[in-house]
């Protein structure tokens, strides 16, 4: 898969970690994904923000790789052997990892403190989960 949005600086991450970037589900290791995360958007992430922030690196992906837009999202995968069947399936389509670059500026990352918004959470906001099946 090629595509012309990549700059040069890149990372490869493993096709798991991208579908877990994409779909909003555990398609790897949370230690993957919240690194996948802190490399995108060149910040530290803490467990806390994981949902906010794949609430912003999630589109961006899709939009590097529009092919990915629904895989993963409606399929039934429970277990980690079904986990990584299904993963393995998907490489056999789209390869075994995927080049991402650090995120632009204008698809709206902004760093917040983590303790302020862990207090800010606390406070009874709503907050969001990723899906472990």
């Amino acid at each position: 898969m090629e595509n012309q949005n990549i700059s040069e600086e890149v990372r490869w991450f493993d096709l798991g970690i991208i579908l877990s970037l994409t779909t909003y589900r555990m398609y790897a290791e949370m230690k993957d994904i919240q690194n996948a995360l802190k490399y995108i958007v060149n910040d530290s992430i803490y467990t806390h923000q994981i949902p906010r922030v794949a609430d912003l690196v999630g589109p961006y992906v899709l939009s590097l790789y529009p092919e990915l837009e629904g895989v993963g999202v409606h399929d039934n995968v429970r277990g980690k052997e079904a986990v990584l069947e299904f993963v393995s399936s998907q490489k056999e389509i789209f390869g075994d990892s995927l080049p991402v670059a650090k995120m632009p500026k204008d698809f709206g990352y902004t760093h917040i403190d983590p303790v302020n918004e862990l207090i800010e959470m606390k406070s009874g906001s709503d907050t969001k989960v990723m899906v472990i099946k």
